[in-house]
C-alpha cells in the first residue's frame, strides 16, 4: 500500500508550476515505447493493453498523458527540494499531465535502463500537484488516492509497482512523480 509521506507544498508553489504547464507543449505524449522495444516487461504490458482494447491517443483513443521533464519544461530546483524532503538520490522525475477524458492504463513504468535500475536500493514517490479536483484518481496498486491536498506526496511499495490513473473531470490533472537511491 501507498505510504502518506507528508505535504510539502510550503516549499514548492505547485500552482505556479501548473500555470507554467499549461501553455507548454510535452516532452512527449506516453507512452513512448511500443510493444515491440526490447525493454523488461514491455511486451507483457502491451499485449495486457491490446487484450483489453486500449486505444492510444496517437490512435485516437483516450489512453496517455503528457510528460514533462526538469530543465526542459520546470526548473530543476524542485527536483532538489523534493530530492531533500524524502531524503532520495534523485534517478528519474518528470510531471504528468492527464487531459479531461484520458486515462493511464494499468501498468509499471518500464524503463529504458531496467537492468541498472534492479541493482539499486531505489524508492519511487508521487506527489498530487493538481488542487483536489472531482474525477482526479490515481491508484496505485491497492491504494487509491482521490480528492488528495495539493502537495501530498506518497511513497510507493515498490519503485516498480502496477498503477493507473484517471481524469473523468474538467480541468487537467497534474501530478509530480520522482524515483531515485535511498540515501
Amino acid at each position: 500500500m501507498a505510504e502518506l509521506i507528508g505535504n510539502i507544498s510550503q516549499l514548492i508553489d505547485w500552482d505556479s508550476v501548473i500555470l507554467k504547464l499549461e501553455n507548454t507543449e510535452p516532452g512527449y505524449i506516453g507512452p513512448r515505447h511500443k510493444g515491440s522495444d526490447d525493454i523488461i516487461g514491455i511486451q507483457e504490458m502491451a499485449k495486457l493493453w491490446d487484450d483489453a482494447g486500449f486505444i492510444l491517443i496517437k490512435d485516437g483513443g483516450n489512453a496517455g498523458w503528457d510528460m514533462f521533464f526538469p530543465k526542459v519544461h520546470f526548473d530543476e530546483n524542485i527536483v532538489t527540494i523534493f530530492s531533500e524532503y524524502v531524503n532520495v538520490q534523485p534517478l528519474s522525475c518528470w510531471i504528468s499531465r492527464i487531459n479531461p477524458g484520458c486515462m493511464t492504463p494499468w501498468h509499471w513504468d518500464c524503463n529504458d535502463n531496467e537492468e541498472y535500475y534492479e541493482t539499486l536500493n531505489t524508492a519511487r514517490f508521487t506527489c498530487q500537484i493538481s488542487k483536489p479536483t472531482v474525477g482526479h484518481a490515481v491508484m496505485i496498486e491497492d491504494h487509491c488516492l482521490y480528492f488528495e491536498n495539493q502537495g501530498t506526496v506518497y511513497k510507493w511499495p515498490s519503485r516498480k509497482s502496477w498503477h493507473g490513473g484517471i481524469n473523468c473531470g474538467f480541468k487537467p490533472k497534474y501530478l509530480f512523480n520522482f524515483f531515485g537511491i535511498v540515501k
